[in-house]
């Protein structure tokens, strides 16, 4: 490895810079004063500015240090820093690091966290050498999981009661990568469609989605081997709900790596005079990641209605098969849509006419 410290990094919306001590205002303001945004953090909330100011103090000092990293992430539209993320352990002996981060309330949601993830993996990745970075999250805030589930970082267990945050001692959840797993700049993670002749468009794949009952999930399965299952499942506000039992080959293998393949066919013709068949067929990329609480209750309610109009019935059994049950969300990363080659023609035909 060859550390380089904290520089600057870029992205479409962020600047990751070195903190300054005129960050006190405004890091205190905007997320260390947060008792939300602390509370699975190992630091209290700052009771004041000063304590802000003196933390910043100590980063400051160690930013000489060429294997110390610790980044503030600067919105450019607001000229302000909501946030940090740094490298809180190193093992060198096997190139491996860990990661950390928070961010204010206010930009939850906004998929900025994962945005500034992404340019400090490539930058550990590319510039210092890293081979493995890891994070952890509380097994009660799934919503830092999922960041992790976004960098490409795959589940690798629970460690039971093996750490402490303000909410008292916690099972931690971890995740890594590999830099052999994480895209690099020269490579996209997913391949265009070879044949884009017969590509449909987003609102045509989308509408397939919504139309469909049941697809094939396609899961990384025991000893290497792909597992593909058929399922059935919902597509609601640009996600796939599905659901199975909380044990199994299939749970197993996305409870250790959520990444997925879906395929959806929609229409399905035979056409004997081309020995084809007219065909439609819609293939999602992505994560899979299980429901829990109201979360679940949610998909399930979603799940039944699309295969039974009856609020009152879909509900008593989604209560009484709840404790047995398992709800997932698949978030899609890369989506496409295609047709038979025939379909095509007839309508580049029409629209000829």
């Amino acid at each position: 490895m060859t550390h380089k410290g904290t520089v600057t990094l870029e992205t479409d919306r962020l600047v990751l810079r070195r903190f300054t001590l005129d960050d006190a205002g405004t890091m205190y303001e905007n997320w260390a004063s947060e008792d939300a945004v602390t509370e699975y953090l190992t630091w209290p909330t700052h009771a004041s500015v000063d304590v802000t100011r003196a933390v910043l103090a100590d980063w400051v000092s160690r930013y000489d240090n060429a294997d110390f990293y610790q980044w503030a992430i600067e919105l450019k539209d607001l000229g302000q820093v909501i946030g940090s993320v740094s490298v809180t352990a190193q093992k060198p002996a096997v190139s491996a690091c860990e990661l950390g981060w928070c961010i204010g309330s206010r930009w939850w949601g906004r998929g900025i966290m994962p945005e500034a993830g992404r340019a400090v993996l490539r930058y550990l990745f590319d510039e210092v050498g890293f081979d493995r970075i890891a994070a952890a999250h509380a097994a009660g805030n799934p919503k830092s999981g999922r960041v992790m589930q976004k960098l490409g970082m795959r589940c690798e267990g629970t460690f039971r009661r093996a750490g402490r945050c303000n909410k008292g001692v916690i099972d931690e959840v971890w995740y890594a990568i590999l830099k052999d797993e994480f895209p690099s700049e020269e490579r996209e993670p997913f391949r265009p469609m070879r044949r884009a002749r017969q590509q449909l468009s987003p609102a045509e794949t989308e509408a397939l989605l919504i139309s469909g009952t049941t697809g094939v999930l396609s899961v990384n399965g025991d000893s290497g081997y792909p597992y593909a299952v058929p399922v059935n499942y919902v597509y609601k506000d640009g996600r796939i709900y599905f659901h199975g039992a909380r044990a199994g080959h299939k749970f197993d293998a996305m409870a250790r790596d959520s990444r997925v393949c879906f395929c959806v066919t929609g229409r399905d013709e035979p056409c004997p005079e081309k020995l084809t068949d007219l065909y439609q067929s819609a293939v999602v990329f992505g994560r899979a990641r299980l429901l829990e609480g109201d979360e679940q209750t949610a998909a399930a309610a979603a799940l039944g209605l699309r295969f039974l109009p009856d609020p009152a019935r879909v509900e008593a059994e989604v209560a009484g098969s709840e404790a047995r049950l398992a709800c997932f969300e698949l978030i899609p990363e890369h989506v496409t849509g295609k047709e038979a080659i025939e379909l095509t023609k007839r309508r580049e035909q029409h629209g000829s006419d």
